[in-house]
């Protein structure tokens, strides 16, 4: 029983060696290590507290830069919809004015004026002939180095109409535009 209770204490002795040793040595190494640790683990800390705390106001002033750009454009909106509403009212003013300006001048009789000048046209129409045969052979033109002149006939001169009334009435009605439409005329939009 001697040899078995001393292999038993041997085994013992050496297990509690070898962990007296492992604790020995961690102890030492983090012994050794935590310096180094703490000073650059501070390091990082204070890098990491400096980079929030110089964050902070950089993040405070980026966030004012966009709500001052979000203000300007608001405002620019608003600038945009009051500029679009008085290019439509000077347009309107525009159109009003040359529509005066036209009716002051006679101009508003143009179109009767034009439908019966056509009118015209088609009643002499009757006294011109076609002759078929010579429009269904076509010629061949000969090149010929000087054109003739053109030949126009006297033309009557077209004289505009008296104007027409177009002026509002007196129970406050507008007038008809709607047969000249030159209301619109050289009004571009």
């Amino acid at each position: 029983m001697k040899g078995r209770d001393s292999r038993k204490q041997t085994i013992i002795t050496a297990a509690a060696a070898i962990v007296g040793a492992t604790v020995t040595g961690a102890i030492i190494g983090i012994t050794a290590v935590t310096p180094f640790v703490y000073t650059k683990g501070s390091e990082v800390v204070g890098k990491a507290m400096q980079k929030h705390s110089d964050g902070i106001p950089a993040a405070k002033a980026k966030k004012a830069e966009l709500d001052e750009l979000k203000k300007q454009q608001k405002q620019l909106d608003k600038d945009k919809k009051a500029l679009e509403a008085k290019k439509k009212n000077a347009r309107k003013a525009q159109a009003k004015k040359i529509y005066e300006e036209r009716v002051a001048n006679g101009y508003e009789a143009s179109m009767p004026l034009l439908k019966s000048e056509a009118d015209k046209a088609f009643a002499d129409a009757g006294k011109y002939e076609f002759d078929e045969k010579k429009a269904s052979k076509p010629k061949k033109e000969k090149k010929s180095k000087k054109s003739a002149p053109i030949v126009m006939e006297k033309q009557e001169k077209i004289k505009l109409g008296a104007p027409v009334d177009n002026a509002p009435t007196d129970d406050g009605s507008e007038p008809d535009y709607s047969e000249s439409a030159s209301m619109f005329k050289g009004i571009s939009f």
